[in-house]
């Protein structure tokens, strides 16, 4: 893959960010990372900026205030665009997506505009236990009933994006800037008639420090939920 890029998007995560690094590179020392912080309290920026003086191909985009998943992923993409990327890859900085299984999905794209990893197809696995796993799989089971798409998962950020998708993506009206501009992003991947597809990954819970997700967000999804249940209704898909 000629220019590639992975963005990991961060708020209080100074106890991964340096495994995360440390795991990225040592796949390939010739990926770029990108990681847009949202000024978190607990200094990841600064951490961020020593670790940039062993990784040449570590980059920072700090913002001043938190903002949310779906607006930094966004920025993500713009970044990808301006800077002629031609793919973008997004993973979560707590590690619960293995750095390890990036070749999955790159291999995949190879065939594919858009792969992402999936705990809920064969081979996929998930360290959630419970309720947390009940809620999980409720969630993307009613996505995939309400939006009528051949997909097992809608809700997690390891995900890789070729140039088509950004393309796509940058002149979509997104409008989330919470978790649910994940389900946000399929919709349009999948109405533009893009070719797309799931790896099996394995799942895992945060290294260090504690979920972010609020009771709020899960509320924000589900009405995001019910809006592109009625914007597909009447949004036919393309037919490439």
């Amino acid at each position: 893959m000629k220019k590639f890029l992975i963005c990991s998007p961060t708020y209080n995560e100074c106890e991964n960010i340096i495994i995360l690094c440390k795991k990225v590179f040592k796949i390939n020392n010739k990926f770029h990372l990108l990681i847009i912080d949202d000024n978190s309290p607990d200094g990841t920026h600064e951490v961020v900026k020593k670790l940039k003086s062993k990784y040449k191909n570590l980059f920072l985009l700090k913002r001043k205030k938190k903002l949310g998943l779906g607006s930094a992923l966004r920025l993500g993409m713009r970044y990808a665009k301006n800077n002629n990327y031609q793919a973008l890859l997004t993973l979560d900085a707590d590690l619960s997506h293995d750095p390890n299984e990036i070749p999955l999905l790159i291999n995949k794209l190879k065939s594919h505009d858009f792969v992402i990893g999936s705990r809920y197809i064969k081979g996929g696995k998930s360290d959630y236990k419970g309720h947390r796993d009940f809620i999980s799989r409720l969630a993307n089971r009613l996505c995939r009933l309400f939006l009528n798409m051949p997909f097992n998962e809608f809700t997690t950020n390891f995900r890789l994006y070729n140039d088509k998708c950004l393309n796509v993506l940058n002149k979509s009206s997104l409008k989330s800037d919470s978790y649910s501009s994940q389900i946000e992003f399929i919709f349009y991947i999948y109405k533009s008639g893009l070719k797309c597809a799931e790896v099996p990954i394995h799942f895992h819970d945060r290294f260090k420090g504690n979920s972010k997700i609020p009771k709020l967000q899960i509320l924000y999804s589900g009405i995001k939920l019910i809006e592109l249940f009625i914007k597909n209704i009447i949004m036919p898909k393309k037919k490439i």
